[in-house]
């Protein structure tokens, strides 16, 4: 469902956004909170060494591959030279494994 709002423009959403940051800012301010050169109160965080651990693993993560390439190239290559061997029994426990997994999960 879409609201139409007249007579507002950005200029005075991002005036009106700024005064009530600043206002609820300052009424908030934590003991751990310091002042700007501006006078407004700013907050600092910390993080804990788990969450910068979590932060590296999670870069490091979104760089490996989506696609093992590898793997990818030598099951083409043993399809087109006729060695590629399906294993209905294989395929019928992996499929069998992963209902399981989904029951437990669910």
């Amino acid at each position: 469902m879409a609201i139409s709002i007249n007579d507002i423009n950005n200029a005075q959403i991002a005036n009106t956004s700024t005064n009530k940051l600043a206002t609820a800012t300052d009424k908030n301010a934590s003991p751990g909170a310091t002042k700007n050169d501006t006078g407004n109160t700013t907050d600092t965080i910390t993080f804990t060494d788990s969450a910068k651990l979590i932060q590296r693993l999670e870069s490091k993560i979104e760089a490996l591959p989506v696609v093992d390439s590898e793997k990818v190239a030598r099951v083409r290559e043993n399809i087109n030279s006729g060695n590629h061997v399906i294993s209905a029994e294989r395929i019928a426990e992996k499929f069998s494994r992963y209902e399981s997994l989904l029951e437990a999960a669910s």
